[in-house]
């Protein structure tokens, strides 16, 4: 008799407890089904955009889409990046492009043609010597472009690039040791430009003329001693100069400095021998 009452005390229990769970499991309403469903789409239409291959010993660009809006081939084997050969491969909607760490040793002169969107290039730790001013002239949206790690320097004569979009430059770790009068007369909205760990010496007066909306600069550990006014049409607001000889002159030797202090400097410079 015993048994039974606690048989039919169970079975009481395991009843209100899958009465309780019915009453309180909440069912999805349409609108959040359709909410889930929204959000689910969207992840996949973001990542349906994306194509990463990366370090894959791929040795040229693979074949694309025109969805495509990031195209990530880094730490791979390509050595060139050849005319109209993004737009032959549908990658007419490409936003970003990352090409770092590849052995990349030249970039034709229409590479990026009919990439019309393009706003992100990244081509630095490659093996890059020069590129053609003309390379990035129809890519209008370009507004950063980054070309550290290579073994690039300017000629006297020559205008590295031309480009109306190109805000943000980084050009670190490459051969250059002058700037010369038409450098950068290419570039006229640069807003930051990145010359870090080059074996930098000579600046000629007119070097950054043209870069009337130039904000940043930085020299870092370049062999830079003495910048002018001439040398600007309007002074930077930020200046970089860690580990130059022009820095080093000073007692504690300068890093960074900003605003009223960049035009004191630079005024400064073209009196210290």
């Amino acid at each position: 008799m015993e048994v039974i009452r606690i048989l039919l005390s169970w079975l009481f229990l395991i009843h209100f407890m899958y009465i309780e769970v019915r009453c309180t499991s909440k069912p999805m309403r349409g609108n959040e089904t359709r909410t889930s469903s929204k959000l689910e789409g969207s992840h996949d239409e973001e990542k349906h955009r994306r194509l990463f291959q990366m370090a894959m010993r791929i040795k040229e660009l693979p074949v694309g889409n025109p969805d495509i809006h990031n195209l990530n081939v880094a730490y791979n084997d390509i050595t060139s990046v050849h005319d109209y050969e993004l737009y032959n491969k549908s990658y007419t909607g490409l936003r970003k492009l990352y090409v770092h760490q590849n052995s990349i040793k030249h970039v034709g002169h229409h590479a990026f043609r009919g990439i019309k969107h393009l706003k992100h290039i990244d081509l630095s730790y490659n093996q890059i010597k020069k590129i053609n001013s003309y390379t990035f002239v129809s890519n209008n949206k370009l507004s950063r472009l980054i070309m550290s790690n290579n073994l690039i320097r300017f000629e006297k004569y020559e205008t590295f690039l031309l480009s109306h979009s190109i805000e943000y430059l980084v050009l670190a770790y490459n051969d250059i040791d002058q700037i010369f009068d038409l450098t950068f007369l290419g570039v006229p909205n640069l807003k930051s430009l990145i010359l870090n760990n080059n074996e930098l010496h000579s600046i000629a007066p007119n070097s950054f003329k043209s870069l009337n909306k130039l904000q940043y600069l930085s020299i870092v550990n370049t062999g830079v001693y003495r910048l002018s006014e001439s040398m600007f049409s309007l002074i930077p607001r930020t200046l970089n100069l860690e580990g130059t000889p022009l820095a080093i002159r000073f007692e504690p030797p300068l890093k960074k400095v900003s605003g009223e202090a960049v035009v004191r400097l630079i005024g400064l410079s073209k009196i210290l021998i």
